[in-house]
C-alpha cells in the first residue's frame, strides 16, 4: 500500500495542475460584473406640487389650493375634467383639491348630487372652497334639496379657519337668518372680518349694512369708504354704490359728474344696472350733456345683456323717438320683451298708463299679444279688458 502513495499523490498533483491550466485558458473566474449600487426608491409624490391633467382641466382660479392657472366654469369642458379628474381622485383619494374639481365637473354636467358628493368630501379633506361650495348649493337649492342648518355649518367649519368667502357667506346667514338666528350684529362682524381678509364684496355687505343701519349705526360716510374700497378693488358692486352716493350726495358731497365716472366703472366691469343709471343720466343731463343717442347706446347694451331694464328703456326710446327713429312696433315689440322677462315697469306703464303711450305703438301692443294667442279682440288701441287680461297672462299674473 506504501508503494502507491506516491503515485496517487502525484496523480492528484497532476490533476490539481491540469485543472488550473483548463481554468486559466476557459477564464472560468465567476463573472463580477460592474458596481451596482443598492435599489433606492424615488421619493414619494406631493400631489401639491404636481400640476396633473385634472388641474389643467378644471383647477378654478378662486381656489387657493390650487397648481396652476385654473379654468373659469365658462371654459371648462366638463367631460374631459370628469375623466382627468375621476382618475386623479383615484390616484390621489386623500387631496382635497382632486375632490373638488371632480366636483366642478360633475355640477356643469348636470349631476348636482354627484358634485355636493364631491364638494363634501373636499370640504372634509380641508378645501375651503369645497366647503363654501357645498353651502351654496345647500343654501340656494340649486339641483339638491334646500337645507340651511347644513349650510350654516359647513360655512362655520371653514370660517373657523379664517376663509373670507365662507366668512361672507356665514355673515349672509346671519343677516338672513338662514340655518342660524337673524344677528345682524353678527352678520357685521363677520362681513368685517372677511373684508379686512381682502374680500371686496364682503367690504360691499358691510357698506350696506351701514347705508342702511342694520347691525350697526347708521353711517353713510362708513359705507362710502366701504364701497369706495370694494371699488379700488374691482369690484362693480362698489363702484356702482359709490356712484349713487355722489349722486345723492350721501355721505360724500354730491357730484353729479363723479357719479357718472363710477356708474361707466361699473358698467365697464358688468354692471347691468349701472348701464341703465348712464342711460337716464344721458338722457336726463345729470353729471353729462343730454345725449339721446348715447343714452339708447346703453340700453341697447343693457338689453343685450338680458337687462328687462334696458329692454323697457327701449321701449321708450322708440316710442319718443329718442336716439332713434320713432317706430311704434319697435316700441311694442321691446315692451312686451320686458314683460315677459317680470319688468315691473312694463306692467305698471300698460296696465296703469296705457294712454300715455302713443296710438300706433298701443295698437301694434294688441297685435304682438294676438299674435302670441294671447288676444282676439280689435286692434284698436283701447285698454279693454281682453287687452288688460292679455297683458296680465303674459306677465303671469
Amino acid at each position: 500500500m506504501r508503494r502507491f502513495r506516491p503515485a496517487a499523490s502525484g496523480l492528484l498533483a497532476l490533476c490539481l495542475v491540469l485543472t488550473a491550466g483548463v481554468a486559466g485558458a476557459v477564464n472560468l473566474t465567476p463573472p463580477h460584473g460592474r458596481h451596482v449600487p443598492p435599489l433606492r426608491l424615488p421619493p414619494p409624490v406631493d400631489p401639491a406640487t404636481l400640476v396633473t391633467t385634472c388641474d389643467s382641466a378644471a383647477a378654478s382660479p378662486d381656489d387657493g389650493q390650487r397648481t396652476g392657472p385654473g379654468v373659469s366654469t365658462e371654459s371648462l369642458d366638463a367631460n374631459l375634467a370628469l375623466a382627468q379628474c375621476g382618475d386623479a381622485v383615484r390616484l390621489y383619494p386623500t387631496t382635497a383639491r382632486f375632490h373638488y374639481q371632480l366636483g366642478r365637473a360633475r355640477q356643469k354636467l348636470g349631476d348636482y348630487t354627484g358634485a355636493l358628493e364631491s364638494y363634501r368630501r373636499a370640504a372634509e379633506l380641508g378645501s375651503p372652497i369645497g366647503a363654501f361650495s357645498a353651502a351654496v348649493m345647500l343654501r340656494d337649492g340649486n339641483g339638491v334639496v334646500r337645507d340651511d342648518d347644513a349650510a350654516a355649518r359647513l360655512l362655520a367649519a371653514c370660517a373657523d379657519k379664517g376663509d373670507p368667502a365662507c366668512l361672507n357667506a356665514l355673515g349672509y346667514q346671519y343677516q338672513q337668518g338662514l340655518g342660524v338666528g337673524r344677528d345682524p350684529a353678527r352678520a357685521a362682524a363677520l362681513y368685517r372680518q372677511a373684508a379686512d381678509g381682502g374680500l371686496a364684496s364682503a367690504a360691499v355687505n358691510l357698506g350696506f349694512l351701514y347705508r342702511d343701519g342694520e347691525g350697526v349705526a347708521r353711517d353713510y360716510a362708513e359705507a362710502a369708504r366701504l364701497f369706495r374700497l370694494a371699488a379700488d378693488k374691482g369690484d362693480a358692486v362698489g363702484s356702482r354704490n359709490l356712484a349713487l352716493f355722489y349722486r345723492d350726495g350721501l355721505g360724500v358731497p354730491k357730484d353729479e359728474a363723479l357719479a357718472v365716472t363710477y356708474f361707466q366703472q361699473a358698467a365697464d366691469r358688468g354692471d347691468e344696472d349701472a348701464l341703465i343709471k348712464l342711460a337716464f343720466a344721458y338722457i336726463s343731463g345729470s353729471g353729462v350733456g343730454r345725449d339721446a343717442a348715447k343714452s339708447f347706446s346703453y340700453y341697447q347694451q343693457a338689453a343685450g345683456r338680458g337687462s328687462s331694464d334696458g329692454m323697457a328703456g327701449l321701449a321708450y326710446a322708440y316710442a319718443n323717438g329718442l336716439g332713434v327713429a320713432a317706430d311704434g312696433k319697435m316700441a311694442a315689440f321691446w315692451m312686451l320683451r320686458a314683460l315677459a322677462a317680470g319688468n315691473e315697469y312694463s306692467f305698471d306703464q300698460l296696465a296703469n298708463h296705457w294712454n300715455a303711450w302713443n296710438l300706433d305703438m298701443r295698437v301694434a301692443t294688441q297685435a304682438m299679444l294676438r299674435d302670441r294667442g294671447l288676444y282676439g279682440g280689435e286692434l284698436n288701441g283701447t285698454l279693454n279688458r281682453e287687452t288688460l287680461a292679455a297683458i296680465r297672462r303674459l306677465a303671469g299674473r
